[in-house]
């Protein structure tokens, strides 16, 4: 299992998290929800857990 932190603009990141998702050789495991950062509402972070497809 390998631990990501994606960090951008929310509607950035779900765009990014639909093409991981079309990576046949990875399976993503959870995702969290979107954090947003301190100090600003436009940039965040969200969580991911990904393995690779056996």
């Amino acid at each position: 299992m390998v631990k990501i932190r994606l960090m951008g603009k929310k509607e950035d990141m779900h765009e990014m998290i639909k093409k991981l998702y079309q990576i046949k050789d990875i399976e993503i495991m959870e995702i969290s929800d979107f954090y947003t950062n301190k100090g600003t509402s436009k940039y965040g972070r969200i969580y991911m857990e990904v393995e690779t497809r056996k």
